[in-house]
């Protein structure tokens, strides 16, 4: 994930006080100090370079293992656990028109969350929203921010497969009743989508898998355990989803196949009809077209009608005798 030029670090310091969350912005503008002076307290970071994320998190004194996939611009999603931290590389935003998906690394350590934007999020935007306002939910710890997370992502994966589904029927039907408006590129198009969607989901449910596992202190409580379950059923649904989309997109390639099948069998119909009908006309044209003595009715004043004639009558017979067989069709 490529950083945006001309785009500097913004860090936001949020604090949980009485089940509500609240922005703070009573530090350093580039550098917080993460200390045990802080309640519980959530910052997210957007737009920041390996050496600006190296500063901000070095006071966290992480496993070196863990700085380093925090700083790391790949997306490469799994759950590393040391003692009291836990950090998880999560797929983010799903966006069907690109490879390089948006991922948020999510970071855990006693009192502090951090997560680490890699790409735009405006759904964590209106999470942020939504949580700071006048209807939001009690908040009572860290890892209840950490479940709502992933709840969100997890609505967009649900949009995707209702949008990726739409498209599916509307190319289903189009295929049906006018199949000239199909064409290959829109089917390769909605294959791609579907296959983006299914490594994405794919990914968040290693993630989920490796969350679930984790022995860490933070997600041992009995009640935040069950959250991380439904969050994993639930995703684990939507992979079936998704597999399912699969399917439907290979089915529907194979009836664009043989539609297309069936659209040149009838061109070769066609064509093999106008050469049985063409054939016989061009054996009399080439008979009484040679230049030899004694060409019945060469002499005859009606003798091209009478020609044209039996031409003519042999088109009606050939034409009746395929439409009988149903070779129009």
């Amino acid at each position: 994930m490529v950083r945006r030029k001309g785009i500097e670090m913004i860090i936001k310091q949020f604090q949980l006080y009485t089940g509500k969350l609240q922005e703070q912005t009573t530090f350093e503008d580039r550098l917080p100090v993460f200390t045990g002076k802080f309640e519980e307290s959530w910052f997210d970071v957007q737009d920041a370079s390996p050496e600006e994320l190296r500063r901000v998190l070095t006071p966290l004194d992480l496993h070196p293992l863990q700085l380093t996939r925090c700083m790391d611009s790949v997306n490469d999603p799994g759950v590393i656990s040391f003692g009291k931290s836990l950090l998880m590389e999560y797929p983010a935003a799903f966006n069907s028109e690109l490879t390089d998906l948006a991922y948020l690394s999510i970071l855990m350590k006693d009192n502090i969350l951090v997560t680490i934007r890699h790409g735009l999020m405006p759904a964590l935007d209106g999470l942020i929203q939504e949580l700071r306002g006048d209807s939001a939910p009690q908040l009572l710890h860290l890892p209840q921010i950490i479940y709502m997370i992933l709840d969100v992502f997890a609505d967009l994966n649900a949009e995707a497969q209702v949008m990726i589904r739409d498209q599916i029927l509307l190319l289903s039907n189009n295929l049906a009743d006018n199949p000239d408006i199909v064409s290959s590129n829109d089917l390769s198009r909605l294959r791609s989508q579907v296959e983006i969607l299914v490594s994405h989901v794919e990914n968040q449910l290693y993630c989920i898998s490796g969350l679930n596992a984790s022995d860490n202190d933070i997600l041992q409580d009995p009640h935040r355990k069950a959250y991380i379950q439904d969050i994993l059923s639930e995703t684990e649904i939507t992979q079936r989803g998704v597999y399912h989309l699969e399917a439907r997109v290979r089915d529907l390639y194979n009836d664009y196949q043989s539609v297309g099948s069936d659209r040149v069998e009838k061109r070769l119909r066609l064509l093999t009809i106008i050469s049985a009908i063409t054939l016989p006309l061009g054996l009399i044209a080439g008979l009484l077209g040679m230049n030899v003595g004694g060409i019945p009715g060469s002499t005859s004043d009606s003798g091209f009608i009478i020609v044209s004639g039996l031409m003519a009558v042999i088109i009606m017979v050939q034409y009746w005798y395929f439409k009988r067989r149903g070779w129009f069709d």
